[in-house]
This record gives structure tokens, sequence and C-alpha cells, in this order.
């Protein structure tokens, strides 16, 4: 019978096997963490570009999008609803034209979007914590929801003037995190191989 004493080198020589490919590759790990990291904090300082940026992006995914709809859609010759997804590639080809055409216009859309949203998920939030204060976090979600409510209503009572600095500062802010994650995973990689030695 195999006492823990005798299988433990077995199992970290085991758990040094699987981590060595992680290993190896939380360098580039670390690297693309920080090269978001920095990207995230130049995009703070430029958050007007990243805001145009962001909406040329979403046209060129619309666009692309359209496209794939259109050819789906005519591969399928007795397809019943082929009109229907012939209409929605032709709306979804239109709105990334004009989104190339005038990135402005897009950019105010999608921050008016982006503003509505979070009031309504503020409301939302802010309703499911007043039916569940039974709940010892509750206190909590009503914080996030008010949180919500009160960027969405900042971001549409400064709109159309808030669509220079939202999408931006939300894209800059989201690369800050994922850079930060990914630091912390390369991190986090090397130090539990550390933690093991091999026989």
């Amino acid at each position: 019978m195999t006492t823990p004493a005798e299988s433990s080198p077995r199992s970290g020589s085991s758990l040094a096997t699987h981590l060595v490919p992680l290993r190896r590759n939380s360098g580039w790990l670390l690297a693309e963490g920080i090269v978001l990291v920095i990207l995230g904090v130049l995009g703070l300082g430029a958050v007007a570009l990243l805001s145009l940026a962001s909406a040329i992006w979403f046209g060129a995914m619309i666009f692309v999008g359209g496209i794939v709809v259109l050819i789906d859609a005519f591969r399928h010759q007795g397809w019943r609803s082929r009109l229907w997804h012939i209409l929605i590639g032709v709306l979804y080809v239109a709105v990334g034209v004009m989104t190339f055409v005038n990135p402005l216009v897009t950019t105010a859309s999608l921050t008016l979007l982006a503003g509505a949203a979070l009031v309504a998920t503020g409301v939302l939030r802010l309703v499911v914590a007043f039916q569940s204060r039974e709940l010892p976090a509750w206190g909590w979600v009503a914080f996030s929801g008010l949180l919500s409510l009160l960027l969405g209503g900042m971001i549409l009572a400064q709109w159309p003037a808030s669509s220079l600095w939202v999408l931006g500062t939300f894209l800059a802010v989201e690369l800050i995190f994922q850079g930060w994650a990914a630091i912390a995973l390369a991190r986090a990689i090397r130090s539990t191989f550390d933690g093991v030695k091999p026989r």
C-alpha cells in the first residue's frame, strides 16, 4: 500500500510535467500583459482617438458580419428566410459603410446606447436589490446599481460631448484590466512551478 509520503514526490513530478508548457509560455503571457497595460495607459491619454478607433472597429466587424450573412443567404437557394437574411446582411454592410464614412456619428450613437444601457442596468439592479433585502449582500447590489445609474446618467447628460471620451475610456480601462490579469496569471504560473520540486 502506498503511503502519502511515497506518493507526494510522484504527484509533484507529475504536476511539474504538466506545468512545463505553461512555464515556457509564461514569459510571452507576461510580455502580453505588460504591453496591454502600457497601451491602456497610453489610451487614457488619447481617449478621443481611441473612441474613434472603437467605432471603426465596430464598423469593420459589422461589415464583415454582413458579408458573411449575404454569402450564407445566397448559398441556400430554396430557403424560406433567405430574403430576410439578405436584408439583414445588406443592413449590416450599410451600417459598416456608414461607420467608415462618418465614424463620429457612430461614436455618438454607440455612446448614447452605452449610456442608456448603463441606466437600464442600474435601475434593474436596484429593483433586484430591494426585492432581495433579506439577503446579506443586497446593499452591495444596490450600490453597484446606483453606480451604474449615476455613470449612465452622467454620460447621457453630457451627450454628445461624452462621445469623445466614453468609448475610449472604457476600452483603455479594459486593456489595463486585461493586462493586469495576464501579468497575474503569468506570475501565478511561475510561482506554482517554482513551488514544485520534481525528482
